[in-house]
């Protein structure tokens, strides 16, 4: 059940609510006037020192109207007014695609991970290092890596051999992208 459907039925449950604390008022008020009329249009009985009027205790026909009227006012904010469900919605929509995407992330890490266990550990620091920052530049590889110029330079060569990175120039340098085989 939505949020509009439970609106109109408080509405309708307020209503009601109100419909019958009026019926029962009438009911007595009529009552009253009947005592009354068979009383020569005496409102006190019991040697006239008790008034219909003001012995009438009011306090049930307030509480249902309070009651009746509380409940037609949560009904016409849930239907017109009040938009959590919507906004619901939404952030399980949007929670549910960041854990997509988190998952996505999760598995091509553990899939990276079992495809640089294969190689050394030179090869898996300077792959790493690649998949970080795709289009690294070779001297700031050089730099993170802590590799000599000549050491890596000889590394990424056995690599795009291999065919696991690509190089492409960039001025006096290279940028380092990695050949997605995972």
């Amino acid at each position: 059940m939505n949020q509009k459907q439970i609106g109109v039925l408080l509405i309708v449950l307020g209503l009601i609510v109100c419909f019958f604390v009026t019926i029962n008022k009438q009911k007595d008020d009529r009552y009253i006037g009947w005592i009354i009329e068979q009383q020569n249009g005496s409102c006190y009985v019991e040697g006239g020192t008790v008034c219909l009027h003001e012995d009438r205790d009011y306090t049930p026909y307030i509480v249902g109207y309070i009651a009746g009227f509380s409940l037609i006012i949560l009904g016409i904010y849930l239907f017109w007014f009040d938009k959590t469900g919507d906004l619901v919605l939404k952030q399980s929509k949007e929670v549910s695609e960041a854990l997509k995407q988190a998952k996505s992330l999760e598995k091509d890490k553990d899939e990276f991970a079992a495809f640089v266990a294969g190689f050394s550990r030179e090869e898996q620091i300077a792959l790493k290092a690649i998949k970080e920052q795709e289009g690294i530049t070779q001297s700031t590889l050089r730099f993170r890596t802590g590799f000599s110029k000549a050491s890596l330079s000889l590394l990424l060569k056995d690599l795009e051999n291999k065919g696991i990175i690509s190089k492409k120039q960039k001025g006096k340098t290279n940028e380092i992208y990695l050949i997605k085989k995972y």
